[in-house]
């Protein structure tokens, strides 16, 4: 796979595999500027784009929709050195300013949540918000972030949510004791609403229970380093672990957001001494082999991110990575939306193994839901026809697609 895709009228680098993209030139530049950093033919093709007669509008849209207006507006003024119109200007200054506030509130929001688990015995790891940032980026400023993740074990759930809501943390389930424990079963996070109002997930998997990945908690707990966040020592994901995290966090979504994968690079691009023969022991122990190497190859075609020589055997032994990855990357730079069906053939899709997969569909069939508990409140002993409910509701899903499915098809001869 070249780093280097060739361009009429260009004698310069651009993004791998974009090519046949057919991309327009605010979205070739809004991924040319999804890095920390830009290297020179890069910058010598984003300054071409950027004396070419811009949508602004589609610009900025593209930016905030993919989470990437921090990056775009630092490598425009400070890397690339390039004056906006002043109606742009204003705009790209104004959003700028409001994610450097966002993130100071986050970072102060993470503090006093880790303080609140600290002197409560619970150990608790940052994960994604302006910790990846801080990690990742050397900045909280450079990276939008919505909310604050922060893993704990299993365990501590129970005490976690008592000693924040003690706090004035608002429960955001609201949830019986029969239900809360039906739900640390078979979910992964946990929402509180922060003091401040900032959303806080506790989560204690990556993924819900029903997506079958064999992942260990003691054993990527066991690996949990420190990191620096603003002057502040907090346990951190081992580089490894995070990234293992983080593919299979954006194949969960389809890579839906552009920030996702330059996550992913950063990562990469930082860390050059990975362990690579790790994380592919771990990759394939948990069953997300091919997750991991999906997201690696979208980082490299849409963000020219290097993939490691030691992981071209590897890819070369799965002919579903590339061709899932040229879907998923049309998808993206075009913001087509999967349909449902779309969405579940490619959750079944995305895993290597043929347990896995019967088993996603069989937990995915029959594990009930809040969705179910708002349709019926049974006692305790009725408890089990949650599941028959889920069934009839999902039954209830697939007729109503085939009807409008019908209904479309019909109409249209």
């Amino acid at each position: 796979m070249s780093a280097v895709a060739s361009r009429p009228g260009w004698s310069g680098s651009r993004p791998a595999g974009t090519a046949e993209l057919n991309l327009s030139p605010e979205l070739e530049l809004l991924l040319l500027c999804a890095r920390r950093q830009m290297s020179g033919e890069h910058a010598e093709y984003a300054l071409e784009l950027l004396n070419q007669d811009l949508n602004w509008r589609l610009l900025l849209e593209k930016a905030r929709a993919h989470r990437l207006t921090p990056l775009l507006y630092w490598h425009c003024r400070q890397s690339l050195n390039f004056c906006f119109p002043a109606d742009v200007a204003a705009q790209f200054e104004s959003q700028f300013r409001a994610n450097v506030a966002r993130s100071l509130l986050l970072v102060q929001d993470l503090f006093r949540a880790e303080e609140l688990l600290r002197q409560n015995g619970i150990p608790a790891v940052p994960f994604k918000g302006p910790a990846l940032a801080e990690s990742l980026y050397g900045s909280a400023a450079l990276r939008e972030s919505v909310d604050l993740d922060i893993l704990i074990r299993r365990r501590d759930l129970p005490e976690a949510l008592r000693s924040l809501v003690a706090a004035g943390y608002r429960d955001g389930k609201q949830l019986t004791a029969a239900q809360q424990r039906a739900y640390i079963d078979t979910q992964y996070e946990y929402p509180l609403l922060s003091p401040s109002g900032t959303l806080l997930e506790l989560q204690w998997r990556i993924v819900p229970r029903y997506f079958s990945l064999s992942l260990v908690e003691d054993q990527y707990w066991s690996r949990v380093q420190l990191l620096n966040v603003d002057g502040r020592e907090m346990n951190a994901l081992s580089r490894e672990d995070l990234l293992l995290f983080l593919c299979i966090h954006g194949g969960k979504h389809r890579w839906e957001k552009l920030i996702w994968l330059a996550d992913v690079a950063e990562l990469v691009a930082s860390t050059p001494r990975l362990d690579w023969d790790r994380l592919l022991t771990e990759a394939q122990s948990a069953g997300a082999v091919r997750m991991l190497l999906l997201g690696l190859t979208l980082a490299h075609k849409l963000l020219a991110m290097e993939i490691p020589w030691k992981l071209m055997g590897v890819l070369g032994h799965d002919a579903a990575v590339e061709q899932m990855a040229g879907v998923l990357a049309r998808d993206v730079v075009s913001d087509r939306l999967p349909t449902y069906v779309e969405s579940q053939r490619y959750l079944v899709r995305v895993r290597e193994r043929w347990q896995d997969r019967l088993r996603y569909l069989f937990r995915f069939t029959f594990t009930a839901t809040p969705m179910e508990w708002v349709m019926a409140d049974l006692p305790s002993s009725l408890s089990f026809l949650y599941r028959p409910l889920r069934v009839l509701r999902g039954a209830g899903k697939a007729v109503a697609l085939a009807r409008n499915s019908t209904s479309k098809l019909t109409n249209s001869t």
